[in-house]
């Protein structure tokens, strides 16, 4: 049995392989991502205000378009060592990110008079989507948790040898094992810019899906055990990157 899961599990890494992003720092980076941090009782006017106002902006953006595609994740408890939220937008083209830079001087991360009442951005990265992918049903994205996690590395050469090797092919088995809807993993483009050299988002089906992380894991792991590079970037891992704060989310949707 657990043979013939390999077997499915190399053949889901392939297909998985063929759809994902490679995009090895050619032309200028096209993703923004922006942190926001706001007081404890102002998140729920901030959270109000993100799928008013701000959502509406980034949708006129894309219409025009400026992006191909936008995101807000909001957490959904107060953590000092965390954002509040997060905006993730995917810039047509790196020309289109000169609009970025244009709103940036009057509205600071996008926000607004109203908005900067509430909250304040506190990091901006400019980022490539240098791997990405989508499970063949996602399901509901109002059902969807949102787990993120930051990473810190010393070799990019190495980093994206270790993510394709190790990385994709267990992603490739959670989507299999139905509790992972897509994911999509960051690159900063300037390594100087802490607290984070790549970033992993991980869209889970729903919140049950979500509580079976560890148990699908562990399943996947015991499948790919065998596979000699598999296990070497396991063995090693630890020396390749550094963990820091992870953040669970919800994705914002228009009021």
């Amino acid at each position: 049995m657990i043979t013939k899961l390999r077997e499915l599990l190399l053949a889901l890494v392939l297909a998985a392989t063929a759809a994902v992003t490679t995009a090895h720092a050619e032309g200028g980076p096209t993703s923004i991502l922006i942190n926001y941090r706001c007081e404890p009782a102002n998140r729920p006017a901030f959270r109000t205000y993100l799928q008013h106002d701000m959502l509406a902006r980034l949708a006129k953006l894309k219409q025009a378009g400026v992006l191909s595609s936008y995101q807000i994740l909001f957490n959904p408890f107060t953590q000092p060592a965390t954002w509040d939220a997060m905006a993730v937008m995917r810039f047509t083209s790196f020309a289109q990110t000169q609009r970025w830079r244009q709103i940036e001087r009057t509205q600071p991360g996008g926000l607004d008079a109203a908005g900067l009442r509430l909250a304040k951005p506190v990091d901006t990265y400019s980022a490539d989507l240098t791997w990405q992918g989508q499970a063949d049903d996602p399901g509901s994205p109002g059902d969807s948790v949102f787990y993120v996690i930051p990473y810190e590395y010393s070799s990019a050469d190495q980093y994206r040898k270790y993510v394709d090797a190790y990385v994709i092919p267990q992603v490739a088995g959670w989507m299999h094992e139905g509790v992972l809807a897509g994911y999509e993993i960051f690159m900063n483009r300037f390594q100087v810019g802490r607290p984070w050299d790549s970033l992993f988002v991980y869209r889970y089906r729903n919140l049950e899906a979500f509580g079976r992380r560890e148990e699908v894991v562990s399943k996947v792991r015991t499948t790919l055990v065998g596979n000699p590079e598999w296990k070497q970037f396991s063995d090693i891992k630890q020396s390749i990157r550094t963990e820091s704060e992870n953040t669970i989310a919800e994705a914002l949707q228009p009021r």
